[in-house]
């Protein structure tokens, strides 16, 4: 893949995300539009409702209906993770399941944050791989969880395997998209972006 290839990126939002981790990635991935040479690589929300409202009040009409989705028309799947309390729950939908899948299939990455990473497992695309997630989550045991679903659970903030991004959680969220853009557009335009958002 050439960077002058289009590289859409699917962010889906389940109710109660994480604000914090989608907002990141929508933020990085913007700032491909301030240099000529560096392809606009658009961000393509997506949800199961008109309005999709984060954990602490962002709300979100998503640019794409879920049932309008043609995942070849996608470079990455982006799932950040989100509250139980408030919704999140519905991430873990068959379609999901699926949507991953393909995108997965077609060489496509994988990038999620907290436990959004947990459908991802469910999904069966992290048997036998490497991956971390939230550790203290109430009532979901989550490193439980990855390892009933053959995951070889990590203690790194940032793990990534077979074209598969996880994190500990929001603090990571900027390295997270980050690292996605290093690996669909090379590490010269993330170092690029990273020096006009002033970024370490």
């Amino acid at each position: 893949m050439t960077i002058s290839d289009s590289m859409d990126i699917l962010l889906f939002l389940a109710q109660g995300f994480e604000d914090l981790e989608a907002v990141s990635v929508i933020d990085v991935f913007g700032w491909t539009q301030y240099r000529d040479h560096i392809p606009d690589t658009k961000v393509i929300t997506t949800g199961f409702h008109p309005t999709v409202t984060g954990r602490y009040g962002i709300k979100i009409a998503p640019d794409i209906q879920f049932n309008e989705i043609y995942p070849s028309d996608y470079k990455a799947l982006v799932l950040p993770g989100g509250f139980h309390s408030h919704g999140f729950d519905e991430a873990y939908d068959p379609r999901i399941h699926e949507l991953a899948r393909n995108i997965h299939q077609n060489c496509g990455f994988i990038a999620t944050m907290c436990v959004g990473v947990l459908p991802i497992a469910d999904a069966g695309l992290l048997e036998g791989k490497k991956a971390t997630t939230y550790p203290y989550s109430k009532n979901h045991y989550n490193f439980s969880r990855l390892k009933t679903n053959g995951v070889i659970t990590q203690e790194e903030n940032i793990v990534i395997d077979n074209r598969i991004i996880s994190c500990k959680g929001p603090g990571s969220s900027l390295e997270v998209a980050f690292l996605l853009m290093e690996c669909l557009m090379g590490s010269s335009v993330a170092n690029e972006v990273k020096k006009y958002m002033v970024y370490k």
